[in-house]
C-alpha cells in the first residue's frame, strides 16, 4: 500500500504542468527502509496524457507498472497485478485527488488536503517546495521536498520522508512535454 501511495505522489509531483496535454520523463528511485537498513533502487519512465491518464513503467524491476485511467488504477508490483476502482476505495480516491491537484500545479491544495505547512524558496533556476506535516500520524509523509525548474515548472527532484523514517528519493530527467 505504501508503494502505491508513493507512486501516486511521485506521479503527481512529476506532472505538475496541468496545461500540458502530454508529459514524458525518465525517473530513478532510491528507497531506504529504516527498519532493515535496506536500500532499493528502481528506474523507469512516466507518461501523462490529459486529462486523466498516467503511466509509470518500470525498467528496473522490469515489468512493474502503475497506471491511472480515469477512475481506474492498474498495478503490477513485483508480479502482483491488481485493478482498483477509486470510486470504491477511499484511500486511492484521496491519492487521485492529490495527483490531479499537483498536475494542475496546485501544491498548496495538496498541503491543505494533507494538513501540511507549505514553504517555497528560490534556489538559482529552481523553486524548492517543502510540505511539512503539522502533526505526526501512523501513516503518510512527515515531509515532502520537491524541486521544480522555474523555466517550465517541471519537477527534477523529490524526496518523500515517512513518519516511520523510511525515505524515497526520485530524480527526473529527459523531461519533454507538448501542448
Amino acid at each position: 500500500m505504501k508503494r502505491i501511495i508513493i507512486l501516486c505522489m511521485v506521479l503527481s509531483m512529476v506532472l505538475s504542468l496541468g496545461a500540458q496535454t502530454q508529459i514524458n520523463a525518465s525517473f530513478a528511485q532510491s528507497k531506504f527502509i529504516k527498519a532493515s537498513g535496506k536500500k532499493i533502487e528502481s528506474k523507469g519512465t512516466v507518461l501523462y496524457q490529459s486529462p486523466e491518464t498516467l503511466k509509470m513503467n518500470y525498467t528496473q524491476p522490469a515489468g512493474d507498472y502503475f497506471i491511472i485511467e480515469g477512475n481506474t488504477l492498474k498495478l503490477n508490483m513485483n508480479g502482483k497485478k491488481s485493478t482498483v476502482d477509486v470510486t470504491k476505495n477511499a484511500t486511492m480516491k484521496v491519492q487521485k485527488n492529490i495527483l490531479l491537484n499537483c498536475i494542475k500545479g496546485n501544491y498548496k491544495q495538496v498541503a491543505t488536503d494533507n494538513d501540511a505547512e507549505c514553504s517555497v524558496k528560490e534556489n538559482g533556476g529552481n523553486r524548492v517546495v517543502t510540505l511539512t506535516a503539522k502533526k505526526a500520524a501512523a501513516r503518510g509523509y512527515s515531509k515532502i521536498t520537491i524541486t521544480y525548474r522555474k523555466s517550465d515548472n517541471m519537477v527534477t527532484d523529490m524526496l518523500l520522508e515517512e513518519f516511520n523514517g523510511n525515505t524515497t528519493h526520485y530524480t527526473f530527467s529527459n523531461i519533454s512535454f507538448k501542448k
